[in-house]
């Protein structure tokens, strides 16, 4: 019996409640190595987040309920998931901030992939507009330089 489960499924299911998951490390790993198989059929990278999570033993320590990550579980998820982008996709991989250490705000940086708009801590509630007009002008000049590239290559 999984107590988080019995306790959700007291709350949905009242009386019917078992406490049994309903989804098995079993058909789980039988479902990552379909995906996995499908993976290589199409020469496709494939992050094997059931493999890497039962490496680490307690394969419940991730999850609040069998099924749902809890924050470990995320930050796995994420670490798993920035590592397998950096190794498969090179120009996708996020530098996080200097400062922060965080891969999600303005100091963090995709060569790939450019801001499409200004991050807040860029904004001067004041004059608002200026950091949007300045983001639309650079936006515009990235666009301008690929559409300049495409029309190169289709002349070649």
């Amino acid at each position: 019996v999984h107590e988080q489960r019995l306790a959700y499924q007291k709350e949905r299911y009242g009386d019917k409640a078992t406490g049994v998951l309903e989804r098995t490390l079993e058909s789980a790993g039988q479902y990552a190595e379909a995906c996995k198989d499908v993976a290589k059929e199409m020469e496709l990278p494939v992050l094997d987040l059931y493999t890497l999570m039962k490496e680490v033993g307690d394969f419940n320590k991730f999850f609040y309920d069998g099924l749902h990550f809890n924050k470990e579980g995320h930050v796995k998820v994420l670490d798993c998931l920035l590592s397998a982008i950096g190794s498969n996709f090179p120009a996708l991989k996020v530098t996080p901030d200097p400062l922060t250490g965080q891969p999600n705000n303005s100091g963090s940086k995709c060569e790939a992939i450019p801001n499409s708009g200004p991050y807040h801590d860029e904004i001067d509630h004041t004059k608002y507009e200026d950091a949007f007009a300045s983001m639309a002008s650079e936006l515009g000049q990235r666009e301008a330089k690929r559409q300049k590239q495409d029309s190169c290559e289709a002349d070649a």
